[in-house]
């Protein structure tokens, strides 16, 4: 927490020496005599953090916060003020000097940090002011930001003075908003608005400039058409001159090549003709030789026919229907794959259901081992140790009853006896040693194989994990990419939505408003006759000239004359005929817009009378309607609008022909010719005037109306903005969705994956287990068997030695007891040793089943492998079955067509000999007609020679015309569509000759002509085009900064209504607390906070509501407090100072304030001055100040 530690006062005010207040976290009271300079302390504070003017710390300039009781060497005098901080050990500060670029990399600094200010007043009264941050020099700025870092702000409300309540109280409601707007950051906004305006401004100044030139540029273009559609026809006539003087050349020469081509046809028909002739007796020729050639070639085709084509066909048939067996064959063995997939799958079905059956034997036969045979085997190994111990005694009470013999006999069958008993167990244990080892060497090669497989899945699974975490990471950073990028889009939308429905209500505001102002408008034209004019003027009737103002144009000078004696006729409506005025009527009837006057053209007649000749007259101009500058079909209307009126220059010329004329002044004095006369103050005039239309908007209308349609613009941009943004939001949430569907599902994968992981690991390290206890176990039982291998030969030795002395021992001597007896031992003996290799057999055969289960397990989960693998294979061989399919139909449509073709060969074979015969008939037919065309070409070779001399003087006249002749030829209309061999080209050609002429007369007509016109034109039409493209995107530019502004606008209302919504819930909470009534804050136009003020509205219990200004002193205080106490909780800051906050109040308001105050500095420091004894009983602490007697505070004491 931080908090002011220690405040260090140097000469400061009314402290003389250098005086350290120690402060502490919490509730601290300042408590003295009146004028001791305990509210001096806070001053320090305010002086010291730069929080206040000298003013605010109640001196009139800085240099009156000196105790100039101390003076310097030189007669300067010098106060500074140190104030401690104490941080929490996670706060971090910039460096002073640092530069402040927001990134937030302060440097940690220690726990304690000291703000020092120092000010020195010279002897001539000049004084300086230096900051000081841990003993380093700074600036105010920079002490500002590291005081805003620790949420220190001016304007917080940090230190309430004494003036600051009654500030409060008396400010006006719109200076108390005004303290909302500080802490809502309103100016940041007001700043952003006016540098955009300002940007919107110089937009606006260049669309101006831009529309100037423009205009202008449409002027230069209206003036360069007239002159460019001259132009345009002068070269369109002269360019037709040139072309026709080109067709007379074309038509000149076609006449001579119409006369050689007539010649020439003749000619060439007779050449054709003899060609044809020549032609036909060669192709006579050459067809007797083709027929006799082809009836040859029939003659050996018959032959030959049948064999070739047909044997080439049939084994392309043979081919196709190999290929279709091959394809069949395919087809067939995928079928069969597929079935034997399908009984293989049968089979390992089968193998499963009779491995799972086994396995349930196995189980069983564990089971009964378990129960019965092993415990039988064991009993019956019981029985027969029993009965061995029995005749064992029998054997030795037998012995015991012998001589030498018998004990000789004795200790070799004990011998014997204990030789058996030590190697009957070690070869048993050897036994049971090697087939152990057995076993661990098959274990040992089945755990290899098993190790590896789990090794590599182990490897799989772990890239796999690390591919689920690689694509899970990725996936995370693109999901608050998407969110993050979301998020902004969906705050981006909701202030154009807000945006847009604020200036919804604005549109309908200002629409109300222009409505109101239009109607009121409508209202004066009506009564002034303009707003029928307005209404035919808008209805696009055909036939309307306009408005006599409109069609006239007058100089300044004469402007207010005319205007004065036209009178109300300036309204009356030109139309072309009484039928268009017939119809003008009816619209105003069906309208039901008033009414109006109209002159028609064809009936109007001007009034009768002699004009005047008044030229003599002193001040004299001229009649009125010779001033007006119009359209001559327009005098008629003009001399009925005027009359004889003359103009005057002043009243005391024109008063000299009073009663005689109707005369107006350049001042706009009517007299009449009845001798009335009007005149007076100008300063109102109607509406209309000499070539403007019939009335202008007043500038508040102009106003309403740009608003609105800036207001549209601004609409249809956020318009599209919006939708951009909704479009681009449901993309995102999509996208969004999306991802983290994929993010779920890898999340998905990869817990299982880490649960196959752990399975495998798990399975791994028990392998490896397993592996090295059987390595252990296999080492040690291999050194016991090699024991063993070692120890049993000398054993083997020994009891073969002792058998052989027992032998001879019992041939030698015959004892038939005895030998009784050791006959019933042996033979005990001998049926214990099968009982117990039996027992032993009967464990081992229950370790064998114990393999077997889990031999059959691990073959149950390979079968089933198996058939997941033929499974998937049948998949694909059923997509290879359905290709083939489709290849073996193509295949027999094939086979199809060759079949057919076949037949027809085989059909061809028939119709082959009837063409020979008919090529023999046709043969003979042809030598018949050679003969006869022989005799026809020997004529038509004579006619030739004679035509050929006539073309050659033909050719030469063709020569001379082709110099002249234009290239390429044009296109002549006047032949186009007729036949060129029929025409007469004299008759055309002088015909066309005068059309020349008659052109070259137009032109010489036309000049001079303005050629450099079209170009002009063109580069004006391309440079306004390029401006009308600058326009539009000037206007774009305009649109976007209003759009701009309009954002800024909202953000400003929607700051300052989060911050109104917060301290108006604070207060209401506090006053509560405070007073046990309740309060709230009141805004003067809640539509527009910004066009009011704020209001404390407080309800104190048992009295009415009342607003601020009608309350007590006291109530006006504690309302002023709640409304602090609302602002401080807004803006949270680490310690807060109160000067006598409370001197207005009773005793039990202070008591109030002082729990507020108690409650508060649980979060916060508060350092109150105070001389009420509530205050000081609830505070932690105490500090006594007094007045010393040389004029200087002093700190008498701490209360802790």
């Amino acid at each position: 927490m931080v908090y002011v530690k220690r405040i260090e006062l140097s000469h400061f005010k009314s402290f003389g020496g250098t005086t350290a207040i120690p402060f502490l976290p919490g509730f601290t009271v300042v408590s003295g005599p009146n004028g001791s300079g305990k509210s001096n302390i806070l001053d320090a504070l305010l002086f010291c953090l730069g929080l206040a003017t000298s003013k605010g710390m109640r001196a009139e300039r800085l240099p009156d916060l000196v105790n100039n009781t101390f003076k310097g060497n030189r007669g300067s005098s010098e106060a500074s003020v140190s104030v401690t901080f104490e941080l929490h050990d996670g706060e971090n500060l910039s460096e002073p000097g640092a530069n402040h670029n927001g990134n937030g990399n302060g440097a940690k600094i220690s726990k304690e940090w000291t703000v020092t200010r120092r000010l020195k007043v010279t002897k001539g009264g000049n004084y300086s002011s230096n900051y000081y941050i841990n003993g380093e020099t700074a600036t105010v700025t920079e002490l500002h930001e590291q005081l805003n870092e620790l949420r220190i702000y001016p304007e917080g409300y940090n230190i309430v003075l004494q003036g600051d309540v009654t500030r409060i109280i008396t400010m006006n409601s719109k200076e108390r908003r005004e303290i909302i707007d500080e802490l809502a950051g309103v100016a940041e906004f007001d700043r952003k608005i006016v540098k955009t305006k300002e940007t919107l401004t110089e937009v606006q100044d260049r669309e101006e400039r831009c529309q100037i030139i423009a205009t202008e540029l449409e002027r230069t273009l209206e003036r360069l058409a007239a002159d460019r559609q001259k132009a345009e026809k002068y070269q369109a006539l002269r360019q037709q001159v040139q072309e026709k003087q080109g067709w007379a050349k074309v038509i000149q020469y076609k006449a001579v090549e119409q006369q050689r081509q007539k010649l020439w046809g003749q000619l060439e028909r007779d050449r054709e003709q003899s060609q044809q002739i020549q032609q036909a007796l060669d192709q006579r020729s050459q067809a007797i030789q083709t027929q006799q050639t082809e009836l040859e070639k029939l003659n050996a085709q018959v032959k030959a026919l049948g064999e070739e084509e047909q044997l080439a066909v049939a084994a392309q048939l043979a081919t196709q229907k190999a290929q279709r067996d091959q394809l069949q064959q395919r087809y067939n063995d995928g079928d069969r794959q597929i079935t034997n997939h399908q009984q293989q799958v049968g089979q390992i079905q089968a193998e499963i259901s009779q491995s799972q059956q086994q396995f349930l034997h196995i189980q069983q036969e564990k089971s009964f081992h378990n129960t019965q045979t092993l415990p039988q085997l064991e009993a019956a190994v019981q029985t027969s140790q029993q009965q061995l111990e029995q005749l064992r005694h029998q054997a030795q009470a037998i012995a015991s009853a012998s001589e030498a013999w018998v004990q000789e006999q004795t200790q070799l069958s004990r011998t014997v006896n204990q030789l058996q008993d030590e190697l009957i167990p070690q070869r048993s244990q050897l036994a049971q040693l090697e087939e152990r080892q057995q076993q661990l060497l098959t274990n040992l090669a089945e755990l290899t194989p098993l190790l590896t497989k789990v090794s590599v899945e182990l490897e799989e699974k772990q890239f796999a994990q690390g591919q689920f975490n690689f694509q899970g990471e990725a996936l995370t950073s693109q999901i608050q990419t998407l969110a993050s990028d979301l998020a902004q889009l969906e705050q981006e939308r909701s202030l154009l939505q807000e945006t847009q429905t604020r200036l919804l209500k604005e549109q309908q505001e200002k629409q109300r408003q222009l409505d109101k102002l239009e109607a009121a408008s409508q209202a004066q034209q009506e009564v002034q006759g303009t707003y029928a004019t307005k209404v035919i003027l808008q209805s696009d009737l055909p036939g309307v000239c306009g408005l006599v103002a409109q069609l006239g144009q007058v100089e300044p000078q004469y402007q207010l004359a005319l205007e004065i004696a036209a009178g109300g006729r300036l309204g009356f409506l030109v139309v072309e005929d009484d039928g268009v005025a017939a119809a003008g009527i009816e619209i105003l009837k069906q309208a039901k817009a008033g009414r109006a006057t109209f002159l028609p053209l064809n009936k109007i007649r001007p009034p009768k009378g002699q004009n005047p000749n008044l030229s003599y007259a002193h001040g004299y101009i001229d009649l009125a309607v010779n001033l007006i500058d119009g359209d001559r079909r327009y005098a008629d209307i003009f001399a009925f609008i005027f009359g004889n009126t003359i103009v005057f220059d002043t009243l005391v010329n024109a008063r000299n022909h009073l009663g005689k004329h109707r005369i107006v002044t350049l001042e706009g004095d009517l007299l009449e010719a009845s001798g009335a006369m009007s005149g007076g103050s100008r300063n109102q005039r109607s509406g209309l005037r000499f070539g403007t239309m019939v009335s202008e908007d007043t500038a508040e209308v102009k106003q309403l109306r740009q608003r609105l349609q800036d207001i549209q613009q601004v609409q249809g941009r956020n318009e599209e903005l919006l939708l951009e943004r909704t479009v681009r939001s449901r993309q995102l949430t999509q996208q969004l969705m999306e991802m983290r569907q994929q993010q779920r599902e890898a999340q998905l994968h990869g817990e299982q994956t880490e649960r196959d992981i752990a399975r495998l690991s798990q399975q791994q390290t028990q392998i490896n287990q397993q592996q090295i206890n059987q390595q252990q176990k296999l080492a040690e039982l291999q050194q016991n068997l090699a024991l063993l291998q070692q120890s049993l030969p000398p054993l083997e030795q020994q009891l073969a030695s002792a058998q052989q002395q027992l032998t001879a021992l019992e041939t030698s001597q015959t004892h038939q007891q005895w030998q009784t007896i050791q006959i019933q031992i042996r033979t005990v003996e001998a049926e214990y040793q099968r009982q117990l290799q039996a027992l032993r057999q009967g464990e081992d055969h229950l370790k064998d089943l114990q393999n077997s289960s889990q031999r059959l397990e691990e073959k149950i989960a390979q079968a089933q492998e198996k058939i997941a693998q033929h499974q998937a294979q049948d998949l694909t061989l059923a997509q290879e079955q359905e290709q083939l399919k489709i290849a073996l139909a193509e295949m027999n449509g094939a086979i199809q067509t060759t079949e057919a073709q076949l037949a027809k060969l085989s059909e061809k074979l028939g119709s082959t000999k009837q063409e020979r015969d008919r090529l023999e008939t046709q043969l003979n037919q042809l030598r018949s007609q050679q003969q006869e065309q022989q005799w026809q070409w020997e004529k038509l070779q004579t006619n030739q020679q004679e035509y050929q001399e006539n073309l050659t003087q033909l050719q030469t006249q063709l020569e001379a015309l082709e110099q002249d002749l234009p290239d390429p030829w044009p296109e002549i209309p006047l032949l186009q569509d007729r036949d060129e061999a029929n025409l007469d080209f004299a008759n055309i050609l002088e015909e066309l000759e005068r059309s020349i002429r008659n052109g070259q007369k137009r032109l010489e007509a036309m000049e001079p002509v303005n050629m450099l016109a079209l170009q002009e034109y063109e580069k004006t039409e391309a440079r306004l085009g390029e401006l009308s493209e600058k326009l539009q995107t000037i206007a774009g530019e305009r649109t976007e900064l209003l759009l701009r502004i309009e954002n800024f606008t909202t953000l400003r209302r929607r700051s300052f209504q989060d911050a109104f919504d917060a301290v108006n819930k604070n207060f209401q909470i506090i006053f509560a607390e405070l007073s046990d009534g309740d309060g709230y804050l009141q805004l003067d136009d809640a539509e527009d906070p910004f066009n009011g003020g704020l209001n404390l509205v407080a309800h104190p219990k048992g009295k009415p509501v009342r607003r601020l200004s009608s309350m007590s002193g006291g109530e006006k205080s504690l309302t002023a407090l709640s409304f602090i106490f609302a602002l401080q909780r807004y803006r949270p800051s680490p310690f807060y100072g109160f000067d006598e906050v409370d001197m207005f109040l009773d005793g039990a308001n202070v008591e109030k304030l002082s729990k507020m105050v108690r409650k508060q500095a649980q979060q916060a420091q508060f350092i109150v001055v105070s001389l009420r004894r509530p205050m000081i009983e609830a505070a932690e602490r105490t500090i006594g100040v007094t007045q010393a007697r040389g004029a200087h505070t002093q700190v008498l004491g701490i209360k802790l």
